[in-house]
């Protein structure tokens, strides 16, 4: 039976695991409806359009994201540097927990979806450039254990491309071995920035 008291909070956190597995793109409406317990009726008094719910998720995957680790991290150690690896460390540990990793909710709405619409893609930008900045804010007040060569920016931009491209080729491979491989290699990257 349908629940028409459904809140916009409820309708997306029961889709965005579905599209997080199946993609925003090959989910019909009518499997949205169905797995929100929502009829078109009550969708649509939340959300305009299919569109307007992927830029919803969008913004709850970055949401998520800053309340559980990147606002989290600053609290875990006076050491900048400690917060930037936690910050891995969590990421790493979040996905190795999914049954079957499906990659970065928002790297896989990259591939779906920046290219379909500039809104999207200044969307997804915006919350990219918004995670690399919170990286690079841990580096630059660690600067004093960073080799002098280092720069803060583009360490932080290495680190997020490192994280991003480990979830990607997680999900390809499906093999928890192999995403811990990856991000130790992002852990070796920033040790290897590290003074000596």
């Amino acid at each position: 039976m349908v629940n028409l008291k459904r809140t916009r909070e409820d309708i997306l956190s029961s889709v965005q695991d579905l599209i997080h597995h199946q993609g925003f793109q090959a989910t019909g409406l009518k499997e949205l409806f169905a797995a929100s317990g929502t009829s078109s009726g009550s969708f649509y008094n939340y959300f305009e359009s299919k569109d307007e719910l992927a830029h919803a998720l969008i913004d709850l995957q970055w949401h998520q994201l800053k309340t559980v680790i990147l606002e989290p991290a600053k609290t875990i150690s006076d050491d900048p540097i400690a917060q930037v690896f936690w910050m891995l460390d969590r990421v790493e540990e979040k996905h190795l927990a999914e049954p079957d990793c499906a990659g970065c909710f928002l790297g896989n709405l990259v591939v779906e979806l920046a290219k379909q619409d500039d809104s999207f893609k200044q969307h997804l930008v915006q919350v990219f450039d918004g995670w690399q900045a919170a990286i690079a804010v841990s580096l630059k007040a660690g600067r004093d254990q960073l080799k002098s060569e280092i720069d803060p920016e583009a360490l932080a931009e290495q680190l997020l491309v490192t994280i991003e491209g480990a979830l990607l080729l997680g999900r390809l491979y499906a093999e928890p071995s192999r995403l811990k491989r990856y991000f130790d290699g992002a852990r070796g990257l920033l040790r290897s920035s590290l003074k000596s």
